[in-house]
């Protein structure tokens, strides 16, 4: 038996799986590092417990900068969903018991993925996440972030 479409229902088709790859690369999230800087590769985790102050240092990386989105940021929200599932709401709380605290204080916050790829371009310490589509070959991706 064989199968056909019309042009029309395959021309639908082809649309919805662009439309669905297209959904799937927007919501890829890069963490980025400086080309010089020693780490070739992060695990999940290890950016989980970075982002999260339960690291000091990285592989051979000590003291990084790591580099934040707004709080209220879409792609902070993608970034940590993706990585360890919690969200935005979940985040700040966490972050605002730490600072009750005085343990930790949270990383430093860029307006955008474009200032944060100008950061980390510029320091070999910095590490930052930023969204895909900015990604230009002047940085190193270590790990890879999908909703």
């Amino acid at each position: 038996m064989r199968f056909r479409l019309s042009p029309r229902a395959f021309a639908c088709c082809v649309g919805v799986l662009w439309l669905g790859q297209a959904g799937l690369a927007a919501a890829q999230v890069a963490l980025i590092v400086h080309p010089d800087s020693p780490l070739r590769a992060v695990s999940a985790k290890e950016a989980s417990d970075l982002y999260l102050g339960r690291l000091r240092s990285i592989g051979t990386l000590e003291n990084p900068r790591i580099l934040e989105h707004p709080a209220d940021s879409a792609l902070r929200e993608r970034f940590f969903r993706g990585l360890n599932g919690m969200t935005i709401r979940q985040l700040n709380a966490y972050w605002a018991r730490l600072r009750f605290s005085g343990e930790v204080l949270p990383p430093e916050s860029l307006p955008d993925s474009r200032a944060v790829l100008g950061r980390v371009r510029r320091d070999r310490n910095a590490i930052g996440y930023v969204d895909h589509t900015v990604l230009d070959g002047s940085v190193r991706v270590v790990l890879v972030v999908k909703e």
